[in-house]
């Protein structure tokens, strides 16, 4: 068991003793438990995640598949930067359904844990999954005009914030060779994302 080991090290030293206890975990093949409040470090170190609210376990699962294929609103909104959009199921169709927001946007998304027609739904969307400037290759099924109230240098890549759908805080994450660079505040964009990628939630 081991709780919280490296919280009192530097961002460096903490992410090379990541990679190094996970290297020995491997080596060893025995189990750790390993109890942590940064993300990060979980997705990186574990094999398995247990996200917990309240004392029950929302969702047990590998860290692509928790963070990928979230199965509650919970989740979602818990593990990583996410968008979250709330809306009423107006149609459903096999696997997507037809969410209206507040707004009067439709967005079609991928149905995971919904109810029926007429239903509050939590759509959950996050940064990186969204696209600026889509075109036809990207296979966007869902399209708005958007515009840019906050743009942030990341590094590898730009965190913008805009207004879309009736929500001020959405965001995109675009790498840099995506032209991000040259948004301006205040400027109209397009952007776009799959259903997919876009899944309908319990109404959290």
């Amino acid at each position: 068991l081991m709780d919280e080991p490296l919280g009192a090290l530097d961002k460096k030293l903490r992410e090379q003793m990541q990679l190094e206890m996970k290297h020995i975990h491997e080596n060893l093949g025995l189990t750790f438990v390993y109890v942590t409040h940064d993300q990060s470090e979980a997705l990186t170190m574990s094999n398995r995640i247990a996200v917990f609210d309240d004392g029950v376990i929302q969702q047990l699962d590998g860290p692509e598949e928790l963070y990928e294929h979230p199965q509650n609103a919970f989740v979602a909104q818990f593990i990583g930067e996410n968008n979250r959009l709330l809306g009423k199921i107006k149609e459903i169709s096999g696997d997507r359904c037809l969410v209206e927001l507040p707004s009067g946007d439709l967005v079609k998304a991928l149905s995971v844990n919904i109810g029926g027609v007429g239903e509050s739904t939590t759509l959950s969307l996050r940064p990186e999954t969204v696209v600026l400037n889509p075109t036809d290759n990207d296979n966007c099924d869902n399209t708005y005009t958007a515009t840019v109230r906050e743009k942030i240098y990341m590094g590898d890549h730009l965190r913008v914030r805009v207004s879309v759908c009736g929500d001020d805080e959405f965001v995109i994450k675009v790498p840099r060779a995506a032209g991000a660079t040259r948004l301006d505040l205040g400027q109209e964009i397009k952007i776009g994302w799959q259903s997919q990628d876009c899944r309908a939630l319990d109404a959290a």
